[in-house]
């Protein structure tokens, strides 16, 4: 099983390394299970690292690219529909504690007005029944204004401001359910040391991960008191998105929506307004669009920004791919060299290293005897000089020209000439149709005794000359003769010699060898 395991692991090896001689490529990819045990971790790191970079990208967990620019404006409208504001007053926890914004008691009025070009164009009051749900007080919600910004203040197209003033109650600006406060509730209201009024702004931003608009709210405490009048300018500075959330290609979508609200305070005094509301004010939250406006460009990361981060780090994990290459060509040229030893001393196979944590070789055991280390080395390291030399092509051409040399000392160049020509025949198989009239012939003729003669003993008469082996069957007396050339000195090649010189094919036939060859005999090795 650990075989079959291994084999596998090695055949995932994506580092494999080609033997190359001085010439040409001569073996295969070499491949290890190092290298199959590095495939799996680089490969799958890499595959890991694809899927956790595009699960990010699905998720819009990448960062998008956002840029902010600010600009001077000179000229804009923007309606407002949502709430932009909301006033309340804060609680104190006293005994004597008075909701200024009653609606059954009102002690400070809300009253909008409008202005045109820096004149007052119309006041209206408005319902006021929600509760805060900090201090459970009546809020008062600013919301759906008609905001234009023009600093030449021209008539076709005016300059449009809101303010949001709170002074005494005014019977005429009484909506429906209403009712302002008696003058007792005025006095003890007044009375108090301070008046302490919180103001929440509501502007948008754009969340890129949600990709929506969320809303987000900026609280401001103010302060006032009957001497006074409490003035806060309060500037809607615009922001003009362009977002490209593309697939591949870029797809922009715009929006504005208000991003910020500058607020300016100053105190002046409570008879300052008296003329344009007509009653005493102590709070005023005037409304208008700033001249700033921001430019916002989001770009979300496409489809090919990510494929190529994903590529620069996968580019890093496979930098250590190069050190497993250099594992795997050492590997291969231990093993090469390993086998041409092999070939040479085939009883280099009981030779057994041991080494120690680090690789250095402590002992050399040759049959199970431990034998002198240094001398061995120095041997072994010899005939590995000289296996690296045999592996190298010109020394493989050379070999063949030697053997070139011998062949020709031997032979004429006549007889090699005619090797060309030589070769082992295929089997000879008899034909479907032959082969069912033989065997109905055996089945039906009666076997009768053959006798076999050595073709010598016949009369040269009875042999046709131009055939190496003749067959002659005689009918006389229900008798066969077959006769046989006797067997010549030459050896017909046959399936057996193709197996010669063949690594890892058999060599002897039913353990027979020849050891009567004085050679052979001198230089036979059991293996």
């Amino acid at each position: 099983m650990f075989k079959s395991l291994a084999k596998g692991i090695k055949s995932l090896d994506r580092f494999g390394v080609i033997f190359r001689p001085s010439v040409i490529d001569m073996n295969p990819e070499y491949k290890s299970i190092i290298g199959g045990i590095a495939t799996l971790f680089l490969y799958g790191s890499c595959l890991a690292y694809f899927c956790y970079q595009i699960l990010q990208w699905q998720g819009n967990n990448l960062l998008p690219k956002i840029t902010s620019i600010q600009t001077s404006q000179s000229s804009k409208y923007f309606k407002i529909e949502d709430s932009i504001s909301s006033i309340f007053a804060r609680k104190n926890y006293r005994k004597d504690e008075l909701d200024p914004f009653d609606p059954q008691n009102i002690i400070l009025q809300p009253i909008l007005s409008k202005f045109s070009n820096q004149q007052l164009v119309e006041s209206k009051s408005f319902q006021f029944n929600t509760k805060s749900s900090r201090y459970n007080n009546t809020e008062i919600i600013l919301q759906d204004l008609d905001l234009n910004l023009n600093l030449e203040n021209s008539i076709n197209n005016p300059q449009i401001d809101y303010i949001l003033s709170f002074g005494t109650c005014i019977k005429e600006y009484l909506q429906e359910g209403q009712q302002c406060a008696n003058q007792t509730l005025v006095d003890i209201y007044m009375k108090q040391q301070s008046h302490a009024i919180l103001m929440n702004n509501y502007v948008k931003e754009y969340n890129p991960k949600k990709m929506k608009l969320e809303t987000v709210k900026k609280q401001f405490l103010t302060m006032f008191n009957n001497d006074t009048t409490i003035y806060l300018q309060n500037q809607i500075r615009i922001s003009k998105t362009n977002i490209d959330d593309g697939f591949l290609f870029p797809s922009q979508s715009y929006s504005e929506f208000p991003v910020d609200i500058v607020i300016i305070s100053q105190s002046i005094d409570t008879q300052s307004f008296s003329s344009i509301f007509h009653r005493p004010t102590f709070l005023v939250l005037a409304y208008s669009l700033s001249e700033i406006s921001q430019e916002q460009f989001i770009e979300y990361p496409k489809f090919s920004e990510v494929l190529a981060d994903i590529g620069s780090i996968v580019s890093i994990i496979l930098v250590f791919s190069h050190i497993i290459l250099l594992v795997n060509e050492q590997k291969l040229e231990k093993e090469s060299v390993q086998k041409i030893i092999s070939m040479y001393y085939p009883e280099i196979v009981n030779i057994k290293f041991k080494s120690n944590w680090y690789g250095k070789i402590i002992d050399v055991i040759q049959n199970e005897i431990s034998i002198d280390k240094i001398a061995f080395l120095k041997y072994y390291d010899e005939i590995q000089r000289v296996a690296r030399k045999k592996l190298n092509m010109a020394n493989i051409i050379y070999t063949q020209a030697k053997l070139q040399f011998l062949i020709q000392s031997t032979y004429t160049q006549s007889q090699i000439r005619q090797a060309h020509q030589v070769g082992i025949k295929l089997q000879q198989f008899p034909k479907a149709q032959d082969q069912s009239n033989i065997e109905y012939i055996q089945r039906n003729e009666p076997i009768e005794h053959i006798q076999i003669h050595d073709v010598s003993q016949v009369d040269s008469i009875e042999l046709n000359e131009n055939s190496s082996i003749r067959k002659k069957v005689a009918l006389n007396d229900n008798q066969k003769y077959i006769f046989i050339k006797p067997q010549n000195q030459y050896h017909i090649l046959n399936d057996e010699d193709f197996h010669l010189f063949t690594i890892g094919e058999s060599i002897f036939k039913d353990n027979e060898t020849n050891k009567w060859d004085p050679y052979f005999e001198k230089n036979y090795i059991n293996i």
